[in-house]
């Protein structure tokens, strides 16, 4: 079953598991000793920015990756139905707290000659949908 959001629990478990990366990341920018008092907040906030951009970025490429791989090889064409083969392509992408580049899957259908994503609303038989279906209205 497919999970559309994480619980308030789950999200507070992965920030303090990431709190306890920041003191590896202390340990590693300053030996066991610290910062010292002739290192100013500037750099200290340097130093977090660069461990929270380097964790956005390292979390989200293997979660995409991830994502991409549950796609199979071959995906239908919106047009025609044919199977077509899946590839990728890199794209740089601009996210909150980073840059990272997305390996995203691309297929091309030579009957219709025409490029397309992979549907998110269909996934093959037996594979995960990658995206939640759309909310519905109340009515």
């Amino acid at each position: 079953m497919s999970q559309r959001r994480l619980s308030p629990q789950k999200i507070q478990e992965i920030r303090d598991l990431a709190a306890q990366w920041g003191k590896i990341v202390a340990r590693r920018a300053f030996g066991e000793a610290g910062p010292g008092t002739q290192v100013d907040f500037r750099t200290l906030e340097q130093v977090a920015a660069a461990a929270a951009a380097g964790l956005t970025e390292g979390t989200l490429a293997t979660l995409l990756e991830q994502q991409a791989q549950a796609l199979g090889t071959e995906a239908p064409c919106p047009d025609c139905g044919r199977p077509c083969l899946l590839d990728y392509e890199d794209r740089p992408l601009a996210v909150q707290g980073g840059h990272l580049t997305l390996h995203e899957p691309v297929c091309h259908c030579p009957d219709c000659r025409r490029d397309f994503f992979p549907p998110a609303g269909r996934a093959a038989p037996g594979q995960p949908r990658l995206q939640p279906d759309p909310l519905t209205e109340d009515h």
